[in-house]
Order: structure tokens, then C-alpha cells, then sequence
């Protein structure tokens, strides 16, 4: 799956993720926004899932609830009807870690 990271005209990160994908980018912007240390503590959490050293994790943001798995982890939305999105832990894993890398050449950026 292709995903387009990228700040919007005003400086505020979005997501371009598609319709299947939707609670993806929604979940980037809400809950991990421009959150370096967020972003990190979930990579790391996901590092320990995948590699067995965790069974689950869970976390809730400002609008979803995210409960990642060795195989499988699901984005629940808080508010609204939007069903429930269910993706390979890995897609997650490799879309913060695209996030991830937004938000550290932003950071570059600004202190020069």
C-alpha cells in the first residue's frame, strides 16, 4: 500500500492513505501527530510485539483506540461510525516508521 506523508499549506502533517486505508491516516493525525516521542514509544512497543517479547499492546489517543498483535493489530475509531480497521502489524509498523521519518526531517529542518 502506498501512502503519501506530508505537511499541508498551513504546516500541519497529513496523511494521504486512500479509502481502504482511511482510519490509518486519520489515527497518524489525530493521535500520533506531530508527536516524535509518541511515535517512538509505539515503534518501539510494535518492535516488541513482533519480535515476541510483548503478546499485545494497546494504546488510546485523542480519537482512536489501537490494539497491535504479532500478526495483526486494529484501529478503532472513538467517535463516529467508521468500522473498525484491521491491517498486518507490519503495514503499521512501516507507515510510523514513513511518519516517523516526516517528522525528523521536520525537525532538521527548523534547526538550521
Amino acid at each position: 500500500m502506498a501512502y503519501r506523508f506530508f505537511r499541508d499549506d498551513d504546516g500541519d502533517l497529513r496523511a494521504a492513505t486512500g479509502r481502504e486505508r482511511r482510519l490509518l491516516g486519520r489515527f497518524l493525525e489525530a493521535d500520533i501527530q506531530g508527536s516524535r516521542a509518541l511515535c517512538d514509544e509505539a515503534l518501539a512497543a510494535l518492535a516488541g510485539v513482533l519480535a515476541g517479547r510483548r503478546k499485545r499492546w494497546e494504546m488510546t489517543g485523542n480519537a482512536h483506540t489501537l490494539s497491535a498483535g504479532k500478526r495483526t493489530s486494529r484501529i478503532h475509531a472513538e467517535t463516529g461510525r467508521a468500522a473498525d480497521l484491521v491491517l498486518p502489524t507490519c503495514e503499521l509498523r512501516l507507515a510510523l516508521l514513513e511518519w516517523r521519518l516526516l517528522l525528523g526531517v521536520q525537525q532538521a529542518r527548523r534547526s538550521r
